[in-house]
């Protein structure tokens, strides 16, 4: 077996199990826990997975940002069916802030269809998607690159956005909950989306079933401070209440 395809394998036993070990591993996929052992250290080197003594975990820390690598791989269908709604609110010479998440990474394949836009991103792997696949006029902050997120952040970062203004933002996050709102894990992601939000014109939160219940260390925004939510399936009505109370409308397929 490829080591491509097994590493794959692993991850997605990882991500059913949470936890699991050497000895399980190596008896599912039929290769010697030697093998795994190598392997899970590539994965951890990657950012897939984390080691624990004797296996892996998957990332749960509140305030751990996991990588782009397992985003990218995560929820892909829902990401897309989100990013298709969203894009019905684009038009032509419309100005996009994009965070660098993957969920909003999902819709640049169909801004093709858009003339004359511009995109401003702090994603590395957002902005190289754009000019492969649109015709966008594409802006990019100075900052620290995060190796973790593949995106540019820092002081730097928030400032040239503090002097930007869009036509609509698009974010996305690491959980929504009732109690704190919007939360991401990482305190530098946060603050950025915090000031895209306080620039843009139409403000919309692309976040995936699996995202509703969760907090993560840092308070984002909540509802009022959003014009849209789109998601993959109908959330619980006490989602519904209080996005409508505070002027947020809950989009679903």
């Amino acid at each position: 077996m490829l080591s491509e395809k097994r590493h794959q394998q692993i991850y997605d036993i990882v991500n059913d199990k949470k936890s699991v070990t050497v000895h399980e591993l190596s008896q599912s996929l039929f290769v010697s826990e030697a093998t795994i052992r190598r392997d899970l250290s590539t994965m951890e080197k990657l950012g897939f997975i984390r080691r624990s003594h004797g296996g892996a975990v998957i990332f749960e820390s509140i305030n751990d940002e996991s990588s782009i690598l397992i985003r990218e791989q995560e929820n892909v269908p829902q990401k897309k069916a989100i990013a298709e709604i969203a894009s019905e609110h684009i038009k032509p010479h419309h100005t996009i802030f994009m965070d660098s998440s993957s969920t909003t990474g999902m819709i640049i394949p169909f801004l093709k269809r858009y003339k004359f836009l511009t995109v401003i991103t702090n994603g590395l792997k957002n902005a190289l998607l754009l000019s492969d696949k649109t015709t966008a006029k594409i802006y990019m902050p100075s900052g620290i690159v995060s190796n973790q997120s593949n995106s540019i952040l820092g002081g730097d970062t928030l400032d040239y956005f503090s002097n930007m203004n869009a036509d609509i933002a698009l974010i996305s996050c690491s959980g929504i909950n009732i109690e704190n709102g919007i939360t991401d894990a990482s305190f530098e992601q946060s603050s950025l989306k915090k000031q895209m939000l306080k620039k843009a014109q139409v403000k919309i939160l692309l976040c995936d079933s699996s995202k509703f219940y969760k907090t993560y260390m840092c308070e984002t925004c909540d509802f009022d401070s959003l014009d849209y939510v789109i998601t993959d399936k109908r959330p619980d009505d006490i989602f519904e209440k209080k996005a409508q109370d505070q002027g947020c409308k809950i989009i679903y397929p």
